[in-house]
């Protein structure tokens, strides 16, 4: 029976040694690369070049057109020449959106490393503060519990007529909450995560 007390003893403490050691995040997280920066460099002098190729093209359009208006050229020569630069002009569109979405690729693809590495500074920040102050209170971490990420969100039913005629008298009654430190610096880290966020949307938007 002294035996079994004993194994239980050390079984228990080996459980409580695991749960308090802190969590950490991966010094390194690995993702594919598409494009090197090198490569989009280049992109980008090609992509200069192009939209003065354009440009130049649709100044070229405006003379053929100031041309014909003028009795310089026939409406048949203008539109033979209209054609054979339109076709041009629509080559270099299209060659123009593949290098903008080689360069949209890149941005994104930077933008994911600069939001895992703003959030792993954010999370070891507040990570430390927490041991800090169970330190000060003398407790010990608590068995860990498991975080949904992404949360399915629920469709809400419809308030009833009562319900809503009550909700601003049950908003009045609720007393009001001082905001803490701690309140403030995880709201502040919310928003610098939906800034990162929205700036990935719009890029998504424009690609």
């Amino acid at each position: 029976m002294l035996f079994f007390r004993r194994k239980q003893k050390a079984q228990q403490a080996l459980v409580e040694e695991a749960v308090s050691e802190p969590f950490e995040i991966p010094a390194v997280v690995r993702f594919e690369r598409s494009i090197t920066h090198d490569e989009v460099k280049r992109v980008e002098s090609e992509l200069r070049v192009l939209r003065v190729e354009k440009e130049a093209l649709g100044e070229v359009l405006t003379r053929i057109f100031e041309a014909a208006a003028s009795g310089r050229i026939t409406s048949e020569e203008r539109d033979r020449l209209v054609a054979k630069y339109r076709e041009q002009l629509s080559k270099l569109d299209s060659t123009i959106k593949h290098n903008e979405r080689i360069i949209s690729l890149y941005q994104l693809e930077e933008a994911r490393s600069e939001l895992i590495k703003m959030f792993q500074t954010k999370f070891l920040e507040l990570n430390r503060k927490i041991e800090e102050i169970r330190k000060a209170l003398g407790l010990e971490a608590a068995p860990s519990t498991e975080v949904k990420l992404a949360p399915a969100v629920k469709p809400q039913a419809p308030a009833s007529p009562k319900a809503r005629a009550e909700a601003p008298a049950k908003r009045e009654a609720e007393p009001v909450r001082r905001r803490s430190k701690a309140d403030e610096e995880l709201e502040k880290l919310k928003e610098d995560l939906q800034r990162e966020l929205e700036k990935l949307e719009q890029m998504e938007l424009e690609v």
